[in-house]
């Protein structure tokens, strides 16, 4: 019997390529790490659990500033 956490893994999102194209990404978990997959199942990057909480802190006030953005459009 496997001691593996049978839990979602994989969440797979809508993006865009470089030239505006819509594509798949993924955003991946393994023992720990988060990884980043652009399309085409391309590494991005991976985040272990000393960048997880400096990059959730960005990507929150990133889309703080792009909802503020777009309210003013």
């Amino acid at each position: 019997m496997s001691n593996e956490v049978s839990e979602r893994r994989e969440w797979l999102l809508r993006c865009a390529t470089e030239r505006g194209n819509p594509a798949v990404c993924s955003i991946e978990v393994s023992r720990g790490v988060i990884e980043i997959f652009g399309p085409e199942e391309r590494f991005a990057f991976g985040l272990d659990t000393e960048l997880i909480a400096d990059f959730r802190t960005s990507l929150d006030d990133a889309i703080a500033r792009a909802e503020a953005d777009a309210a003013l459009a």
